[in-house]
């Protein structure tokens, strides 16, 4: 009876672990945020992400982020929107 116990916290503690490896090996799609442009606003929206990607990386507070950071990010990608 006193097994009991172990036993239930053995297989809960294999299950979390189980549970995490998984997370971690999954392979995590990177984020694509499409900003639809006119055919002739392609070359200036594509000019505008040039300079945001030149500005430092930022948290919504305003403080510096570290540049490892940026690779949690969506990247953006300016696409020509079907007329």
């Amino acid at each position: 009876m006193n097994k009991l116990p172990v036993y239930l916290f053995a297989l809960s503690a294999t299950a979390t672990a189980a549970f995490a490896a998984t997370e971690f090996l999954a392979p995590v799609e990177p984020e694509v945020i499409e900003i639809e442009v006119s055919p002739n606003e392609l070359a200036r929206c594509q000019e505008t992400l040039a300079q945001v990607a030149q500005m430092p990386i930022v948290s919504d507070s305003g403080r510096p982020l570290p540049a490892s950071s940026a690779d949690g990010l969506p990247s953006v990608a300016c696409v020509v929107r079907d007329i």
